[in-house]
């Protein structure tokens, strides 16, 4: 490993400027830096990251701690954190709890805020995260939140129109003729879950459509339970049955219609099924028809965390950042115009 003592020997200067040139700490001739920088390069120097982190009190690093890293629905927002992060001079580290594994979780944020990075993206939809963020805010680290926030603490977040993006959702089923739309949602615990079941009681009250008590049910474990409770669906007598089955998120419509298209139904003729997230990959190599869906800027939010926060911890912003997103309904192949409804 090349040290900074061969740096100066070959540059013909002294230790302290080399050192003042790596870091960047103290002004130094724009000549003398070119040349120390120049031999730096020759030598093959790499910088040591922990002593650097010591001396500027900085590690130029964010930390992301998610959920499942591994589920496909991260794959667009990962993106964005990762072209973010190539706007800047940040790196990202990141960390992933199963499900809402919070001893984990909280032993990821105490490890990250322990002087490993400067700054965490914390994507907290689960009830929880919430003594995650308290303990954030109280230590007063600086973090961002996608998909949650914490009543009575002022935080930088982003948040999705959840609610309104399934609202609409059932609004554009109807324009299509349906009546009877039934609902699969996710699990209560996580506060998008509630807004999306909540846009769609709105959206099936405003529209003056009937909910029966088994039009709604959820998910109680993993995604592919959308099977069995499209299965319920699709036992239901022909003059009950929905026409159309909503999904909390793209995961759980994907087994939906995979159970459908089992039972040698066409879809969407004989029924509609719609998501949410408009994923760009899907669990077990889907390979069903383009499912029609809400769409989130997962991708935008990720690169403008990144952005975001980086400006914060370089002091370019000041106060707290909340950011609101819209949906939007990406119309595929799984939703048809109902001709006629007895």
């Amino acid at each position: 490993m090349v040290t900074i003592k061969e740096i100066a020997q070959a540059a013909g200067v002294s230790l302290a400027t080399v050192s003042r040139v790596l870091t960047n700490s103290r002004p130094v001739n724009p000549e003398i830096r070119e040349r120390v920088t120049e031999v730096a390069n020759s030598l093959g120097y790499v910088p040591n990251t922990a002593a650097r982190a010591l001396v500027k009190r900085r590690t130029d690093a964010i930390g992301i701690v998610v959920n499942n890293l591994h589920d496909p629905f991260f794959h667009d927002l990962l993106r964005g954190f990762e072209e973010g992060a190539s706007e800047t001079d940040y790196t990202v580290v990141y960390c992933s709890a199963m499900g809402h594994e919070m001893e984990r979780k909280q032993k990821y944020v105490r490890y990250l805020s322990n002087g490993v990075v400067d700054g965490i993206v914390l994507y907290g939809s689960y009830d929880t995260d919430e003594v995650l963020v308290r303990e954030l805010h109280s230590m007063g680290f600086p973090f961002f939140l996608i998909e949650s926030c914490v009543d009575g603490l002022e935080t930088n977040g982003f948040l999705i129109d959840n609610e309104g993006g399934v609202y609409n959702a059932v609004r554009y089923l109807r324009k299509l003729g349906h009546r009877r739309i039934a609902y699969i949602a996710g699990s209560s615990e996580k506060r998008v879950c509630r807004d999306r079941l909540a846009g769609y009681y709105k959206g099936m009250k405003d529209l003056c459509l009937n909910v029966p008590e088994d039009y709604v049910s959820f998910i109680d474990q993993n995604n592919r339970e959308g099977s069995i409770l499209m299965k319920r669906f699709l036992d239901m007598p022909d003059e009950s049955r929905p026409t159309a089955v909503l999904c909390y998120d793209d995961a759980v419509a994907s087994y939906a219609i995979g159970y459908a298209l089992e039972q040698g139904l066409k879809v969407p003729q004989d029924i509609s099924v719609m998501g949410f997230d408009n994923q760009t990959i899907l669990p077990d190599n889907y390979r069903g028809p383009g499912i029609t869906s809400v769409s989130q800027p997962l991708y935008e939010i990720g690169f403008d965390s990144i952005i975001l926060l980086s400006q914060l911890l370089n002091g370019e912003l000041k106060g707290n950042v909340t950011r609101h997103y819209q949906t939007h309904i990406v119309e595929k192949e799984t939703v048809a115009y109902l001709e006629k409804e007895d």
